[in-house]
């Protein structure tokens, strides 16, 4: 027992055990709001995201980024789609460049629970990786849902390919534990959060972790402000390459 744990990274394990016992937590402080109706949510809605970080002088540097996240609910069936590209350029030169985009197709099988198909695909050569794909399926399941906060967790099982910079190619059968979370903190602000493990079953040291927190407010009935904070793990990373990149971003959000 203690050699699989030291496979996939005690530090994990402590994480996905501390999220586990999360549910209840949330489930506790949301009993007095679940008793009040719930809004249904749009069966159309969408967003679109710009950030931009300049500076000039004796330093030039220039970080932009473009998103978008479109979701469409023809009940009891669910479509999204989303993609992300993120650029920084330091003194002319360019120093990242990430490129990601994601399908997913779903359906309700009651109010909590759900099944759901994905593909996503990411290209970030300064990251060691020139591309990878990732197919999976699985189940969701809805613990809190109210107009103060939400609270849903994932499980899938999936498969990976991985092509690397340093001329490597990954293969695997994959998973996927999910935890996402919401909560309003204000009548126009909220924070959300999101993490993701996803271990690798041919090799149990090789596994992923993905965890991202964000703090918007809205400006408009349209437009709102963004910070996000987001953190990637790769724990046997490409050759040259370190395991763990951050990555801070303000952004400004149009919702559709």
């Amino acid at each position: 027992m203690l050699v699989a744990l030291k496979k996939f990274g005690f530090s994990s394990v402590a994480l996905l055990a501390a999220l586990t016992f999360l549910a209840p937590v949330a489930f506790a402080q949301d009993v007095a709001t679940t008793a009040a109706p719930v809004a249904a949510p749009a069966e159309f809605e969408g967003t679109a995201e710009v950030s931009s970080l300049i500076t000039n002088g004796n330093t030039k540097n220039q970080t932009t980024g473009l998103a978008f996240d479109v979701t469409y609910r023809p009940s009891p069936w669910l479509v999204n789609l989303k993609s992300k590209y993120l650029t920084t350029v330091s003194q002319e030169i360019l120093t990242q460049e990430q490129f990601e985009v994601a399908g997913r197709g779903g359906r309700s099988l009651s109010e909590q629970l759900d099944i759901f198909a994905e593909h996503t695909y990411l290209k970030n050569g300064f990251a060691g990786v020139d591309n990878r794909l990732i197919t999976s399926g699985g189940l969701g399941y809805v613990w809190v849902r109210s107009d103060l906060q939400t609270f849903r967790t994932e499980a899938a099982l999936g498969y990976t390919h991985e092509d690397r910079t340093d001329q490597t190619e990954l293969a695997f059968m994959s998973g996927l534990v999910g935890v996402i979370y919401k909560i309003k903190i204000g009548a126009t602000s909220d924070i959300s959060h999101e993490t993701k493990y996803q271990p690798n079953f041919k090799n149990g040291e090789d596994w992923r972790l993905v965890t991202e927190t964000a703090l918007s407010a809205a400006i408009s009935s349209m437009l709102s402000s963004k910070i996000a904070w987001k953190y990637e793990h790769v724990n046997l990373p490409p050759a040259g390459k370190i395991r763990g990149d951050t990555t801070t971003t303000v952004s400004l959000l149009a919702k559709f």
